[in-house]
C-alpha cells in the first residue's frame, strides 16, 4: 500500500484566532447584559417618577381585610403584628426606625380610624433591644389614650422585651404553651485579651479619662476595676427597674414582690403565667378577638391589618443599599448573635 502519512499543519495561528474570537463574543455578551441592566434600572426610575413615588413623601400603610371576623360588619378590629427580634435594625418599610416605626405607624392609623373599635397585638417574639421595646410599649400606652381597648394575643413566644410590650395592653391572652415572662436585662461583651496574650499581641491605649476604655474587649480581667463593674451593673439594673415598673403598672402588681419573686429572668409557660397573674386568660387568637369585641362593647367586627404598599422607590433602594443583603435578621439562637455594647430584653436561651 502506498498510503502516505497525514500532513501535519504548521499553522499555529488558528487556535489563537479562535481564542480571540471567543473572547470578543464574550465581551459583546457582557456589554449587552450591562446595557440591558442599565436600561432596566433607568426604566424603573422613570416608572417610579411617573407614579409619583420620588416626591420625598413618606409611604403610608394600606389596610387589608383578614380572614375571620364578620365580613359584613361596619366596625373593625385592627390586628398589629409584633414579630421576631424587636430592634431598630430589623427591616421596616415606613421610615428610619425599621420595624419599630412600622408598629408605631400602624397604632397611629388604628387609633385615628373611627371604625376601628379595638386593637389586637399579635405577638410572636423573643424580645429584643431595650430601647426599641420601650418605644413600642410607649406607643401602645399612647394608643390606649384613644379609649380603644387593646388586647395582646401571645403566640408561641412572647418573652422579655415582647412581654414588656404586652403589659401595655388592657388584656393579655396566652396559649397554654406560650413561652413568656423572662423579665430581665442582659448586657454582653466578648473579651479576647487571653487570645491576644497567647499570640503575643498587646493593646496600646491613650485615653482622655480613666473610664474611656471601661468596656474594651482588650482589657484583662484583672484590669477591670470595681468602679467599672459597678457602673455597668448600674446600667443594667436601671433598665431592669424600668422593666419591672412597667410590669407592675400594667399588671397591678407590687414592684418589690416582682423583684423578690418571678422577675428574675426566668421563662414561664402560658399556664404558669396565668397562675401568677402575668396574663389574664388562656386561649387562642379567636378568644382574643372575642375579648376585644367584649371590651369594645360590639357584637360584630371585621378584622383588618396594615401592610406597606408596593413601592418602586423602596424596591430600587434594596439594590442601592449596602445593607440590602440583610433583609431579615436570623431568628434562631444558632444564628443570632448579640451585638456588643447593647442592652437587651432577651431570654437566656437566646444568649451565645
Amino acid at each position: 500500500m502506498n498510503d502516505l502519512p497525514p500532513k501535519i499543519s504548521n499553522d499555529t495561528t488558528a487556535p489563537a484566532r479562535k481564542a480571540r474570537k471567543t473572547r470578543a463574543v464574550f465581551a459583546i455578551i457582557v456589554a449587552v447584559l450591562v446595557a440591558l441592566g442599565a436600561l432596566g434600572y433607568t426604566t424603573l426610575l422613570g416608572m417610579a417618577a411617573l407614579l409619583g413615588e420620588d416626591d420625598g413623601e413618606p409611604l403610608k400603610l394600606k389596610e387589608k381585610r383578614m380572614t375571620g371576623g364578620d365580613a359584613d360588619a361596619g366596625d373593625k378590629i385592627a390586628v398589629i403584628y409584633v414579630r421576631d427580634l424587636i430592634s431598630f435594625m430589623a427591616p421596616g418599610y415606613m421610615g428610619e426606625e425599621g420595624m419599630v416605626g412600622d408598629i408605631k405607624e400602624a397604632l397611629d392609623k388604628a387609633t385615628k380610624d373611627k371604625k376601628v373599635k379595638a386593637i389586637i397585638l399579635a405577638i410572636d417574639s423573643p424580645g429584643g433591644e431595650v430601647t426599641a421595646s420601650d418605644v413600642i410599649h410607649h406607643a401602645v400606652l399612647g394608643a390606649k389614650k384613644s379609649g380603644k381597648p387593646i388586647v395582646a394575643s401571645m403566640g408561641p413566644l412572647a418573652a422579655s422585651g415582647a412581654y414588656y410590650v404586652a403589659v401595655g395592653a388592657d388584656w393579655i391572652v396566652a396559649h397554654p404553651t406560650t413561652l413568656t415572662g423572662s423579665i430581665g436585662v442582659i448586657f454582653s461583651l466578648w473579651n479576647y485579651r487571653g487570645l491576644m496574650d497567647k499570640l503575643g499581641v498587646k493593646p496600646m491605649v491613650w485615653k482622655s479619662g480613666k473610664m474611656k476604655d471601661m468596656l474594651s474587649p482588650t482589657k484583662a480581667d484583672s484590669e477591670i476595676t470595681p468602679e467599672e463593674r459597678r457602673i455597668v451593673e448600674r446600667l443594667v439594673m436601671t433598665d431592669y427597674d424600668r422593666f419591672v415598673s412597667a410590669v407592675a403598672e400594667g399588671r397591678k402588681m407590687k414592684v418589690e414582690a416582682l423583684k423578690t419573686g418571678l422577675a428574675d429572668g426566668r421563662v414561664l409557660s402560658g399556664v404558669e403565667a396565668l397562675e401568677h397573674k402575668f396574663v389574664d386568660q388562656l386561649g387562642y387568637f379567636e378568644d382574643a378577638v372575642a375579648k376585644a369585641k367584649s371590651l369594645a362593647k360590639i357584637e360584630q367586627a371585621k378584622l383588618v391589618k396594615y401592610e406597606a404598599p408596593f413601592s418602586l422607590r423602596k424596591l430600587l433602594g434594596l439594590f442601592m443599599n449596602s445593607r440590602a443583603s440583610s433583609l431579615r435578621i436570623q431568628m434562631t439562637p444558632d444564628d443570632f448573635e448579640l451585638q456588643t455594647g447593647r442592652l437587651y430584653y432577651l431570654p437566656p436561651a437566646w444568649m451565645r
